[in-house]
């Protein structure tokens, strides 16, 4: 028997809508239990699961709800693995199987490294339904080993990880359209690899021929081997984490790359001035905003970031920025780089993007588009 919870008309026209995400506060059951979702006049709108934080609920469906949850569940699951096949291109082994609301399954993220799989719950809701997901992940018949990765603090509050079945090595080296990277799933940046800038990643070295190139807030250097392989003259990588730099250069040798023959920094950033002229700049700075009542902070960040940076691309060279800040729009993080880069003269945009296709966005939820990225040639 599902626990009915009564919406006020609002959130029952956003569930109606196709909106993954009911807000509080609202008298619910405790995280996990299935409900029923009616509105004010007790017409039933969707279903899904209570939540314990800020968000309520998190909605797996319009209408009545289906007789066998976990049924659906693992179809969910299935599916989603199945549509990565179709979509992701060829000499590549790492990318998203499950992106949340995009999936139908809110609050729950799959990334595929190989043959190991790595899993995040971003949900207190998933919390009572981990054997269901485990056992739905078990079942892809790619996947050997998965890790739980922790550090959601309203989930599981506490950082590290758990295997969960088979063995995830420490490192693991995957392909992207042929190019090699190290990914270090238990420790590093998200799941291991930032994945959802991979067809960037892609494009980098397609625009990076004969340039000298800096990407900074470099990681392990996804952008710097693609600028290298794509023939970059030379690339500066800079990241204030030492251990990021060195997978960095392990990740030059894995591609036969001469690491000597390139510059690596370990800086802050936001400290960090370039050195001689760059035919193209690179900033991918981490989120800057916690939430709502950071966006004007962060704004200002990005706006003094490229003002202090941008001076050093020569005359058609190329700014590649980018941004996974949630909480600011297309517009108004496009403004603040588009002002900051104006202290440096003209700049014209030649291309926007955001998440590839094994990242979707629930058609409903535009919360969910995050990623943002521009090229901008300075004139």
């Amino acid at each position: 028997m599902l626990a009915n919870v009564k919406l006020p008309q609002d959130s029952a026209a956003a569930v109606k809508r196709g909106h993954p995400w009911v807000y509080g506060p609202l008298q619910r059951p405790s995280a996990g239990t299935p409900v029923r979702l009616v509105d004010p006049r007790g017409a039933v709108c969707g279903w899904g699961l209570a939540d314990s934080g800020d968000i309520a609920i998190r909605v797996l469906g319009t209408g009545e709800p289906p007789a066998d949850l976990t049924a659906v569940i693992r179809e969910r699951v299935r599916r989603a693995d199945a549509f990565r096949f179709r979509m992701v291109g060829g000499q590549t082994s790492a990318w998203r199987v499950l992106n949340g609301p995009g999936d139908g399954l809110p609050g729950v993220v799959l990334d595929r490294y190989g043959p190991a799989a790595v899993l995040k719950l971003y949900s207190a809701a998933w919390e009572p339904w981990l054997d269901t997901l485990v056992d739905a992940i078990r079942d892809l018949p790619w996947v050997e080993g998965l890790l739980r990765r922790y550090g959601v603090q309203n989930v599981d509050g506490r950082q590290g990880h758990a295997e969960l079945f088979g063995h995830v090595p420490e490192v693991l080296v995957v392909e992207e359209h042929g190019m090699k990277l190290p990914v270090r799933p238990r420790e590093g940046q998200k799941t291991g690899l930032f994945l959802d800038q991979r067809e960037h990643r892609r494009m980098v070295g397609e625009w990076s021929a004969g340039r000298r190139v800096a990407n900074l807030f470099a990681y392990n250097g996804g952008f710097s081997i693609a600028a290298a392989l794509g023939g970059a003259s030379q690339v500066i990588t800079v990241d204030v984490a030492p251990g990021a730099i060195e997978d960095a250069r392990e990740g030059f040798r894995l591609n036969g790359l001469d690491p000597d023959e390139h510059v690596f920094e370990v800086a802050d950033v936001f400290e960090w001035s370039p050195k001689g002229r760059l035919g193209m700049l690179i900033v991918d700075p981490p989120s800057l905003a916690r939430g709502n009542r950071s966006r004007g902070a962060a704004a200002s960040a990005y706006r003094k970031l490229h003002a202090r940076l941008c001076g050093a691309v020569e005359q058609d060279g190329l700014l590649v920025s980018s941004s996974c800040t949630a909480q600011l729009k297309w517009d108004d993080w496009l403004g603040a780089v588009v002002e900051g880069a104006r202290t440096h003269g003209a700049w014209s945009l030649l291309h926007q993007s955001r998440a590839p296709s094994d990242h979707p966005v629930l058609a409903t939820h535009p919360e969910g588009q995050y990623l943002k990225l521009a090229l901008f040639r300075r004139l």
